[in-house]
């Protein structure tokens, strides 16, 4: 073979070089992302370096102004992953009840996407890879923050899973409060506050749970016919009568209560 000429050696050169380049941003992101999986001391640095804390003034010295160096830019998927990492350990902290790890809240997520939108994991960390063949590891949650597709169904169906989670726990501190002995009434006052009932002893408010038991297939008129068979009442039986004295509708009856309490904070704080 001839000597190269020095076009076509120009041309080799431009092409190694942009061949160095994108080996280089590669490595710059697997760096990036790695530094998310790390110690939260870690994590809190970058956070730090993206503005989310700032760091202390110092007193000015005397000396000459040198130029001030920018901080290198970090990718949208990054930054999305991180504030996505950070809400689902929130979670994990925040509801141990619910969730025993991190990977328990995607789950859940990755489910709903899967259900409702069509997503497979399997797939989209394929794309993943094939986007990206310098990648060794890849997780669903590294596929997902590569596609702004996916990025746009996640954040929500993971705000739906935070805000369930809310009222569930709210369900249940009410029911173990009826569990404790507390009667309807000390049960239900807070909902009756919260929501502003001037009407007489609440009633409006009470019409609301019966409202949302029924909606969830629990009648009175069920509980009432057991109720007169195991007590051979024949009298009117009214609706808190039965609340009193059966625990298992007492327990809905909290249940209810707690989750119209969570949503009626919900509302109250997007008012705020």
């Amino acid at each position: 073979m001839g000597k190269p000429s020095s076009r076509s050696a120009v041309f080799l050169d431009r092409v190694y070089i942009e061949q160095k380049i994108a080996e280089l941003r590669t490595d710059i992101l697997m760096a990036l992302d790695a530094k998310t999986k790390e110690l939260k001391t870690r994590d809190d640095k970058i956070i730090s370096l993206l503005g989310g804390i700032q760091p202390r003034e110092s007193k000015p010295e005397k000396r000459s102004v040198q130029p001030v160096q920018e901080c290198p830019s970090v990718p949208d998927e990054i930054n999305w992953k991180m504030e996505m990492r950070r809400r689902v350990d929130k979670m994990v902290k925040e509801y141990p009840e619910l969730y025993a790890d991190f990977n328990t809240v995607l789950r859940r997520v990755y489910v709903k996407m899967r259900d409702v939108y069509g997503f497979v994991s399997d797939q989209a960390i394929k794309e993943y890879r094939y986007a990206h063949p310098n990648i060794e590891k890849a997780t669903v949650l590294d596929a997902v923050s590569d596609s702004p597709q996916w990025r746009s169904i996640f954040d929500p169906v993971l705000s739906n899973l935070e805000e369930d989670s809310h009222k569930e726990m709210e369900r249940r501190r009410m029911a173990a409060e009826a569990e404790m002995g507390k009667t309807r009434q000390e049960i239900i006052q807070p909902l009756i506050e919260a929501r502003g009932d001037k009407s007489n002893y609440g009633c409006a408010t009470y019409t609301l749970v019966k409202g949302r038991l029924k909606k969830k297939g629990i009648l009175y008129t069920n509980y009432e016919e057991g109720y007169r068979r195991d007590t051979g009442i024949k009298r009117h039986i009214s609706n808190g009568e039965l609340i009193e004295n059966i625990p298992a509708l007492k327990r809905e009856f909290a249940k209810a209560v707690g989750e119209l309490l969570a949503e009626q904070k919900v509302v109250k704080h997007d008012g705020d």
